[in-house]
């Protein structure tokens, strides 16, 4: 590394390291989260892989990083590391005050309060998710359960019409799950974002997509082609994170049946042990933002233009922030972490989020309380964009209890 674009690499002068690939996605035969831990509570360091980058991973320098977004720009696309897209994704990847406005729009459907009305779909949906294989005694819960769920509920929010909903959950599941046609998919999506919004431009309704359509900027009606990113980013979003988020909950709970036991008993429980896994497996584990001038941080010199990698899931396992941190603690009374991220592009959908993962563990605990990792399963493991797993099997004895 030039001495000129760092003279100080840490505190305690380490060499360049070569990392795992952080860049970009591979499936995997071991659990990411674990074949980042070597950093826990590191220093930044520079990287010298895939042209070079700092590597942050303390729980309080991340989230400086992250609030700090005059010093640190939205870096490179992470929401959608399958495509190259030319013009920036909306909001995700836009400055203050711009990202501000536009989730000014967004918001006021995102609320606690309005995700609250959703609940009554979320166990309609799980429900009738669970019907279908309860009776076989087993299932691949990321595939017939996981990746199902959200896009269901998140139609509702969004406000496609009903007849609507099934082509558009098939383009979906294909952008995220098909890499050889995930551009049409893309595509299709868009397309179909754009007609709808069209329609409820002319004709609104109290939804999401009516919201967007008519969303207006420093009192001007937003562009359509903003509008369709915006509506299509925030649509895509949070449909790869929730199957994360039940995959390694799950995976935990089949693992540790005292666990599942005490969520069955009390489902009480249930908000603070969303709020454990949510912090253990930060699925979101990473995010890219890029130095917007020369500053000094946490005992390194960055430059303007050098990328910064923020290990948000590392940060979440940081024993400075955490007591006992790898442990997942349902006792915990203080969690403050950041797996929805921090600062002004801070994750629109948290509530969604949270109320979408209680609602499946109680529903799925209520009909299947009882269950386990198929012996001699080859879990896969995706380090890409998002940490998932990309495949669960559990099966269970058909005549547990309800």
């Amino acid at each position: 590394m030039p001495e000129e674009r760092s003279p100080l690499m840490t505190v305690e002068e380490r060499s360049p390291v070569r990392a795992i690939d952080l860049q970009s996605g591979h499936i995997l035969h071991h659990d990411p989260f674990a074949a980042l831990d070597e950093w826990r509570e590191s220093p930044p360091f520079w990287c010298e892989d895939d042209g070079g980058f700092w590597v942050v991973s303390r729980f309080d320098d991340v989230r400086d990083v992250l609030q700090d977004a005059e010093a640190f720009a939205s870096g490179a696309d992470t929401t959608v590391p399958r495509l190259e897209i030319s013009e920036p994704l909306l909001p995700s990847f836009v400055a203050p005050p711009y990202v501000q406005k536009l989730r000014a729009i967004v918001l006021p459907h995102m609320t606690a309060k309005r995700i609250g009305v959703l609940e009554p779909k979320m166990r309609s949906t799980c429900s009738e998710l669970i019907s279908g294989f309860r009776d076989q005694g087993h299932c691949d819960v990321i595939r017939d359960f996981a990746r199902q769920y959200p896009i269901q509920v998140f139609s509702e929010l969004f406000g496609l019409p009903a007849d609507r909903r099934e082509e558009f959950r098939n383009h979906a599941e294909t952008f995220l799950h098909e890499q050889e046609q995930a551009a049409d998919a893309w595509e299709a999506i868009r397309t179909i974002v754009r007609e709808q919004l069209e329609e409820k431009r002319v004709r609104p309704q109290d939804d999401l997509l009516s919201a967007i359509a008519i969303g207006r900027i420093d009192d001007v009606l937003m562009d359509m082609d903003a509008a369709v990113n915006l509506a299509s980013t925030v649509f895509v979003g949070g449909l790869d994170t929730l199957p994360s988020n039940i995959g390694w909950s799950f995976r935990y709970l089949a693992e540790h049946p005292e666990a599942r036991r005490r969520i069955i008993e009390d489902p009480s429980v249930i908000p603070r042990a969303v709020e454990e896994f949510l912090r253990l497996w930060t699925v979101t584990a990473k995010d890219s933002r890029k130095a917007v001038k020369d500053i000094h941080f946490k005992g390194v010199n960055m430059r303007a233009g050098d990328r910064v990698m923020v290990l948000i899931g590392l940060a979440n396992h940081d024993s400075a922030e955490f007591e006992d941190p790898l442990t997942a603690n349902f006792d915990r009374t203080v969690n403050r972490h950041i797996a929805f991220a921090a600062g002004p592009h801070r994750c629109l959908g948290s509530h969604l989020a949270r109320h979408e993962l209680e609602v499946a563990m109680e529903e799925w605990h209520s009909a299947i309380p009882d269950y386990r990792i198929v012996p001699d399963a080859h879990i896969v493991y995706d380090g890409g964009g998002v940490f998932a797993i990309d495949s669960l099997p559990l099966e269970w004895e058909i005549s547990s209890p309800v």
